[in-house]
């Protein structure tokens, strides 16, 4: 159940990651007026969480004070993701990000008890390898093949991205899902509030008269990435934690699909068109990754 769960999530932040891309590049002015967006999409559906679940009476403060610790790396890791994506196409991108899994793996086996086979380690270098695959530039007439100006973002990104998981995992361990995501969501408010600025509230304000921007941030950067969320969290409540990411960084795989199915219509992702070769290496990449990371699950 959990892997279905985790699959399914990964899916819909892949198509959260393409309306990511189209919103701040065609939406909003940048990535303050984005993350100030989502910052009050947590202050409305948090406060109604906790309302109705509470928080139970007899929780040690360390587990909230993890799963808040969660929240804060996560939200770092937002910010970092958003600031990235404007720079890169948005398969690459976030195949960047997923990375993680190592990073998980690295804190399970350490405080978690969690034991990875000499071929799970393996499979996690074939993730690592194929993310910076993905993450060259194809060298034009006479050039060199280099890294893309927002891959240290996205590296940092995917190391806060894999803290988050570790510290909402190590809050599982006494919380409740619901109480768990709760108090996370409430470290990624603070992390947006440090936007909320009177320059981008104006900025917010105006982008939000436009119809189109409105119906793309309520939906695509509200209700969905919210279920998303919730869905990763009760498959990292129900499996181990480093399986749990292995398969959630199945991400960019969706990605690419749909990018690939946008390609020739006004939402394509793509800052250039894909040749053939860029074509056979981003295939040949992502393959890497997501062997990589059914790797670290299954072997």
């Amino acid at each position: 159940m959990w892997a279905l769960m985790a699959l399914t999530s990964a899916a819909a932040f892949g198509m959260v990651s393409i309306v990511d891309k189209r919103v701040l590049s065609r939406h909003l002015p940048g990535v303050s007026a984005f993350l100030l967006w989502g910052g009050l999409t947590v202050a409305v559906y948090v406060p109604l969480t906790l309302y109705l679940t509470g928080i139970p009476a007899d929780t040690p403060p360390k587990y909230l004070v993890a799963a808040f610790c969660s929240g804060l790396s996560l939200g770092v890791g937002l910010v970092l993701m958003f600031q990235g994506l404007r720079m890169e196409e948005a398969s690459r991108a976030v195949a960047i990000v997923q990375i993680y899994p190592v990073f998980v793996a690295l804190l399970a086996a350490a405080f978690l008890g969690e034991r990875l086979a000499p071929l799970q380690w393996g499979a996690m270098g074939l993730v690592v390898l194929g993310a910076i695959l993905v993450s060259l530039d194809m060298p034009h007439a006479g050039g060199s093949w280099l890294l893309g100006r927002g891959t240290p973002l996205l590296v940092a990104s995917g190391l806060f991205a894999g803290l988050a998981y570790f510290s909402a995992k190590l809050a599982l361990g006494h919380l409740p899902v619901w109480h768990t995501f709760a108090v996370q969501q409430l470290g990624v408010l603070a992390v947006c509030c440090l936007f909320a600025r009177p320059k981008v509230w104006r900025q917010l304000g105006a982008a939000l008269r436009r119809p189109v921007t409105l119906a793309l941030l309520v939906v695509g950067e509200g209700l969905v990435p919210i279920a998303a969320s919730f869905v990763a969290m009760a498959a990292s409540n129900l499996g181990p934690i480093s399986l749990v990411t292995a398969f959630l960084a199945t991400r960019p795989l969706f990605v690419f699909i749909y990018s690939a199915a946008l390609s020739r219509t006004r939402w394509s992702s793509n800052d250039a068109p894909l040749s053939r070769s860029a074509l056979v290496l981003k295939l040949a990449a992502i393959a890497m990754i997501v062997a990589g990371v059914a790797g670290v699950g299954l072997l």
